[in-house]
């Protein structure tokens, strides 16, 4: 089995919207400096128990060889922290009642917390963070709460937090807070580049999603898992047939089942028990290749419930309490138990051992077979040898999709690797058969009556896009995949510092500039920080303007608070620069999603501390024509490119998140132009016509849905297009330079 160990942790704290599990929601402790917090001696702090840790990793490397399963970062603590009962509490002047307690556990890289009570009245505030605060979670609040009572949070650097909880003089009620479990981290699980793929030759031939030729749609549906705290795995969001947007979530039973892999079953108070503990990352993937950029990891959904568990079959079925925030754009797989219809390639999506989102590729048929004794005959389908790729553990439970974007399958297992290369090693993996859990005796646990809940009869079912009329859309002024590149650009003397970040000048705010064809709405925001020295005390902020010619009205601001980690000499630290620092993608989202017009600017705003730096990449361009999209502000908003003191033509590393409003429309079809668009169906090739612009191709359903978008290269002649059912009619426009080309396609 492939769950493992590795939690990648949110290194970048934002404010977030909606009302979901453990989802944050942004501001600050009430103590937010060392020195000013209420004083913690060694007595304040309720210390966890020694445990042998030698015998914990002997048992996980025997646990590690049966079926690659189970595999913990994290040793438990069963405790019974009570608000009230344990810790310190206090009333400030203006009657706000504030409860701390700390927690160590010697020799912990990170401690993770669940609240098995939890339950806060409006006002009241959550925050978790080490003694140094270097790294903050939170705030959680009474949108957190849920019909469980139960919250789940991840880790913290560290091995001493401390838990805050502030509640205002006038609150309805008083909350109830108990922290049930504390977990010790053993393995360092948040150290600073996170990903293995960056430090180890097992990733080398596990394509990242973006740098490969995958399906957007199916890389939204798919989700890091972290579970109890202490394992990783993956899953995937499914649909059903009524298309609405249901939250089911399909991995591995064996993903929550640890004992699973010696045969012993549990009963279905483990399963909701331990559903509840599941937190879901999504879009945790590397959007810069060749680089060792770390994942955005601000989007979390937490506490699921069971609604199928085959234990016999390694297929469960998991409901979470709400939907994912739109921003997140999630997608809704397809997925097909029609066997007769089943057809190659096959593409595997999966995080190996926590990592980012990585991909696998199989030119042949699976054939059905029998895995492991504890589960039926001939309930899973195996892949003889990857053709691109392998699984690793961590990927227990990732879908296998089908050519027609079909979910057939999920990870049990295997023994796939990458030969400590860029090769497969040759070995086989074994994925349970969705088919084999679609009916049963028990309808109350069989996939038929969560996902074709009407009776339909339907035997494959398409994905669904809740955002397919007004999609989302992440857009840059540069290309960091197609010759752009990502730079910090310096001050000479005799100035010092970043010409867009902490200097000896008084440029202290530096904006993005955008241009639209209609106004839209803005939900958030992507910065890519190098790595730095910077600290949470450092006060950034982020905003949004609109304006004709130059940065003008404030439309939103948002306080920015990164937690930067780093890995040296076997521990976690503080944020401060190191040869082991990785750079960063950090995701800052808007409580509300933001107006803009159609000339819009994001802007990060620094204060003048000496000893706290901080900056945002900036573009090096592969084309020396790009019009400069950065600017500074001093005494005045200034391009970048006309400020004296270091003229540069630049656009700065900022990606908003945009959702536009307009409907989907099929291109019209210009008859004089479409001979010069070409489809080899044998090949699935489009050929494109003789222009030498780079450009870009997007492909209809002929009910206006859009089946693909592809971005082209300069001099490019043709693309590869991804496979769709045989018959299936595509209009494709071109847009190269200031031409446009459309025309039809039968795929």
């Amino acid at each position: 089995m492939k769950n493992r160990i590795l939690f990648v942790l949110l290194t970048c704290l934002l404010s977030s919207n909606g009302v979901f599990s453990q989802v944050s929601y942004g501001g600050a402790p009430l103590f937010p400096e060392s020195q000013v917090m209420r004083s913690f001696g060694n007595s304040d702090f309720i210390e966890m128990p020694a445990f042998d840790l030698d015998s914990v990793l002997r048992l996980d490397e025997i646990n590690k060889e049966n079926m690659r399963g189970s595999y913990p970062f994290a040793h438990k603590f069963y405790t019974h922290i009570k608000k009230g009962k344990d810790g310190n509490t206090f009333v400030l002047p203006d009657g706000t009642k504030v409860w701390q307690v700390g927690i160590r556990s010697e020799g912990a890289y990170s401690l993770n917390l669940l609240f098995t009570k939890y339950h806060l009245p409006e006002g009241g505030k959550l925050f978790i963070y080490n003694t140094d605060h270097s790294h903050i979670i939170g705030s959680f609040d009474y949108r957190n709460n849920s019909s469980d009572g139960i919250l789940p949070v991840r880790p913290v650097a560290g091995e001493s937090i401390i838990v805050e909880y502030s509640e205002p003089a006038d609150a309805e009620f008083e909350a109830e807070l108990e922290i049930g479990e504390v977990n010790h981290d053993y393995r360092d699980i948040l150290r600073s580049g996170p990903e293995p793929d960056i430090d180890t030759n097992n990733y080398l031939c596990m394509p990242d999603v973006y740098c490969a030729d995958v399906d957007e749609t199916l890389i939204r549906s798919t989700v890091l898992l972290i579970i109890d705290g202490r394992f990783t795995c993956t899953g995937t969001l499914i649909n059903n047939t009524e298309n609405d947007e249901t939250p089911y979530l399909l991995t591995a039973v064996h993903c929550l089942n640890s004992e699973l892999q010696y045969g012993v079953y549990k009963d279905m108070n483990h399963y909701i028990a331990t559903s509840g503990t599941v937190v879901a990352f999504f879009n945790y993937s590397r959007s810069v290749c060749d680089t060792k950029m770390k994942a955005t990891e601000e989007m979390s959904l937490a506490i699921a419930h069971p609604k199928v568990i085959l234990e016999k079959k390694d297929l469960a079925l998991l409901e979470f309490d709400q939907k994912p925030p739109m921003y997140y754009n999630a997608y809704y797989a397809g997925w097909s138990i029609n066997t007769e219809e089943y057809m190659p390639p096959y593409t595997n999506i999966h995080h190996p051992a926590g990592a980012v989102k990585k991909y696998g590729f199989y030119t042949d048929n699976p054939y059905l077979t029998s895995y492991y004794d504890i589960f039926d005959g001939n309930s899973h389908l195996k892949i003889l040898s990857w053709t691109i790729g392998s699984t690793h553990p961590g990927s227990s439970g990732s879908p296998l999709f089908d050519k027609y974007k079909y979910l057939v399958g999920g990870l049990s297992g295997g023994t796939s690797s990458c030969n400590g290369g860029t090769s497969p090693n040759g070995e086989s993996d074994y994925f349970f058969a969705l088919f084999k859990g679609w009916e049963n005796e028990d309808m109350n646990n069989q996939l038929k009556t969560y996902l074709d809940p009407k009776n339909t009869g339907a035997v494959q079912w398409d994905g669904f896009d809740p955002h397919q009329a007004d999609p989302f859309v992440r857009i840059s002024n540069a290309n960091y995949n197609g010759g752009d590149g990502l730079i910090t650009t310096e001050y000479t003397a005799p100035n010092s510092g970043f010409l867009f970040g902490n200097s000896n000048r008084d440029v202290l705010e530096f904006a993005e500039e955008f241009n639209l064809p209609s106004t839209s709405a803005l939900f958030g925001t992507y910065l890519f920080i190098p790595k730095m020295e910077f600290t949470y005390t450092s006060g950034i902020e982020v905003t949004v303007y609109n304006g004709e010619l130059s940065p003008e009205k404030i439309v939103a601001t948002q306080t920015f608070n990164p937690q930067y980690l780093k890995y040296s000499n076997g521990g976690f630290g503080n944020v401060n620069v190191d040869t082991n620092k990785v750079p960063t993608e950090c995701f800052v989202t808007f409580a509300d999603s933001v107006d803009v017009d159609k000339k819009f600017f994001v802007s990060y705003k620094i204060n003048s501390s000496s000893s706290n730096k901080f900056t945002v990449y900036n573009t090096q361009f592969g084309n020396a024509s790009s019009p400069n999209t950065a600017w500074l502000k001093s005494d005045a908003w200034t391009p970048a490119k006309d400020y004296q003191t270091l003229p540069v033509s630049t656009s700065l590393a900022i990606q908003p998140l945009l959702r536009y409003t307009h409907k989907t429309s099929i291109p019209d079809i210009d008859a004089s132009k479409t001979g010069q668009i070409q489809y080899v169906r044998s090949e699935n090739q489009l050929i494109l016509p003789d222009e030498a612009s780079a450009g870009l191709i997007h492909i209809y359903s002929v009910s206006g849905q859009l089946i693909q978008k592809i971005p082209v290269n300069k001099g490019q002649k043709s693309v590869l297009l991804q496979p769709q059912r045989k018959g299936t009619i595509g209009i494709v426009r071109v847009l190269r330079g200031n031409e446009v080309y459309s025309g039809k396609i039968i795929y």
